[in-house]
C-alpha cells in the first residue's frame, strides 16, 4: 500500500509545467564524466531560518554597496550608449564654429583648435568601439568609468578654452556667437551626461567657465551680461541635474529591488524551509526537463530515494526538534555527496529524492553506498547532550526507465526492499527481484 501511495504521489506531480533550466543543462555538460567525491564532513546543521536571512540579505551594508555599484554600472552603460552620437555632433558643431570664425579669425589658431577637437573625438570613438566590442558585464564595467571621465573632461576643456583662444579678437559679435555655441554645447551636456550628476556639472563647468572668466577680465556691460547668463545657466543646471539624477537613482534602485524580491520569492517558493533543499514542486519541474534531456541525448540517468530509518521513533523519543536536526543533518550530507548537476529534494517527511543525470546504475549505487556509510559513521551531535544521535538511511537506486514516474517508482520499491532487508543499506531493482 505504501508503495502504491508513493507512486501515486509521484505521478500526481508529473503534470506541473516545467520552468526554464538551461543553466542546469550547461552544468550537466560541464560535469559529464566528473568524478564523484565522498561526502564532506559538515560542521554545523543547516539553520531553518537561513532562507529568510538570505532573502533579506540586501538589507546589509555589503548588499547596499553591491546595489550602489550595480546602479553606477547601469548609469555608465547608459552614458556609453548615448555618447557616440554626442561625439559626432560635437565634431560637426566644431566645424560650423570654424567656418563662422574663419573669415575674421586667426587661421592657425582655428585650424589647431579644430584639429584638437577632431583628435579628442577620435579618441573617444575608439574608446566607445573598444567598449562595445568587449561588452563588459556588470562586474567589469566600472573599470571603464575612469577612461570615460578623462576623455570627456579633456574634450570639454578643448571646447571651453579653445573657443577663447580661437575667437576673433576685438569682435563682440564673434564673442557672442562663440558664447551661443558654448551654451548649446552645455545644454547638450546636460541632456546627455546627467546620468552621472557630478560629471554633467564638471562638463558644463569646463565648457562655460573659461569664456565666462575671460569676459569678466575683458570687461564691458555686454560681456558681464553673458558671464552672468553663464552663471545662471550653471545654477539652473545644478538644480536640474539634482532632480534628474535623483529620479534616475530611484528608478534603478526600484528596478533592482523588484528584481531581487522576485528572485527571493522564487527561491522561497522552490525551497524546503527546514532543510534548504529544493521542495518537491521544484524538483519535479526540473527533474522532468533533466530526465527528458538525458533520454533525448541517450545519456544514462539514475534516481535515488532515501528514507531515514526509525524516524518516527526519533520524533517520539527525542522530540520533533531533534527530528528536525536529523533532517537537516541528512540534507547537509546529501549536499556534500552530490555534484552540482544532480537534483536533490526533500519529498516530504523523512524522504529525500535524488536524480543523477549522466550516471549509470553501478555508479549511482556506489554514490548511494558512500552516502549511506557517511551518514552511519557520522552521528549527529545534540545540543546539551554528550551522546550523539546515530542516524541510518535506507536507499533505493534505479535506472533504465522511459518515464520519470516509473524511474522514481522503481527506486521507491528498491528503498522499501532495503528496509525489509534490515534497514541501513542500499538496494537496487535487481537485488529486489533476486529476493522475491
Amino acid at each position: 500500500m505504501r508503495m502504491r501511495q508513493t507512486a501515486c504521489r509521484i505521478g500526481c506531480r508529473a503534470g506541473h509545467p516545467a520552468t526554464s533550466v538551461v543553466p542546469q543543462f550547461d552544468m550537466l555538460r560541464k560535469t559529464r564524466g566528473q568524478p564523484r567525491h565522498p561526502p564532506r564532513k559538515q560542521h554545523a546543521p543547516h539553520n531553518a531560518m537561513q532562507n529568510l536571512t538570505d532573502t533579506n540579505a540586501l538589507a546589509g551594508p555589503t548588499s547596499d554597496r553591491l546595489t550602489w555599484d550595480r546602479v553606477r554600472g547601469d548609469r555608465l552603460a547608459l552614458l556609453y550608449q548615448q555618447s557616440p552620437q554626442a561625439a559626432i555632433v560635437s565634431l560637426l558643431v566644431a566645424c560650423l564654429v570654424g567656418v563662422t570664425f574663419w573669415s575674421d579669425g586667426d587661421h592657425t589658431r582655428i585650424a589647431a583648435w579644430l584639429g584638437l577637437v577632431a583628435l579628442s573625438s577620435a579618441v573617444r570613438m575608439v574608446l566607445f568601439a573598444s567598449y562595445y566590442s568587449r561588452q563588459p558585464d556588470s562586474a567589469a564595467i566600472l573599470a571603464w568609468e575612469k577612461p570615460y571621465l578623462v576623455t570627456l573632461l579633456v574634450s570639454s576643456l578643448i571646447w571651453g578654452a579653445g573657443i577663447v583662444w580661437a575667437v576673433p579678437r576685438d569682435s563682440l559679435l564673434h564673442e557672442a556667437i562663440g558664447f551661443g555655441f558654448l551654451m548649446g554645447m552645455a545644454g547638450g551636456a546636460l541632456s546627455v551626461y546627467s546620468a552621472i550628476r557630478m560629471l554633467a556639472l564638471a562638463t558644463i563647468t569646463a565648457i562655460l567657465l573659461p569664456l565666462a572668466l575671460w569676459m569678466v577680465l575683458e570687461g564691458g556691460a555686454i560681456r558681464y551680461s553673458m558671464a552672468f547668463a553663464a552663471l545662471l545657466y550653471f545654477l539652473s543646471a545644478w538644480r536640474a541635474t539634482r532632480v534628474l539624477s535623483s529620479s534616475l537613482q530611484q528608478n534603478f534602485e526600484k528596478t533592482y529591488a523588484l528584481h531581487d524580491a522576485k528572485e527571493a520569492a522564487e527561491r522561497l517558493a522552490s525551497t524546503d524551509a527546514l532543510t534548504g533543499l529544493s521542495n518537491r514542486r521544484a524538483f519535479f519541474e526540473h527533474a522532468a526537463i533533466t530526465f527528458h534531456y538525458c533520454r533525448r541525448n541517450r545519456k544514462p540517468v539514475a534516481a535515488m530515494l532515501i528514507d531515514i530509518d526509525q524516524f518516527k521513533r526519533i520524533n517520539d523519543t527525542r522530540g520533533h526538534a531533534v527530528g528536525d536536526l536529523a533532517l537537516q543533518h541528512v540534507a547537509q550530507m546529501l549536499r556534500g555527496a552530490l555534484r552540482k548537476s544532480d537534483l536533490c529534494c526533500r519529498l516530504g517527511g523523512e524522504e529525500f529524492a535524488v536524480l543523477l543525470p549522466d550516471t549509470k546504475l553501478v555508479d549511482a549505487s556506489h554514490v548511494a553506498e558512500k552516502l549511506r556509510a557517511a551518514i552511519a559513521d557520522q552521528p549527529l551531535p545534540l545540543p546539551g547532550s554528550s551522546m550523539p544521535l546515530s542516524i541510518t538511511v535506507s536507499v533505493g537506486v534505479a535506472e533504465g526507465c522511459s518515464e520519470l514516474e516509473a524511474l522514481l517508482g522503481r527506486a521507491d520499491s528498491a528503498m522499501y526492499a532495503a528496509k525489509r532487508a534490515g534497514r541501513n543499506r542500499v538496494a537496487t531493482p535487481q537485488e529486489t527481484s533476486a529476493t522475491v
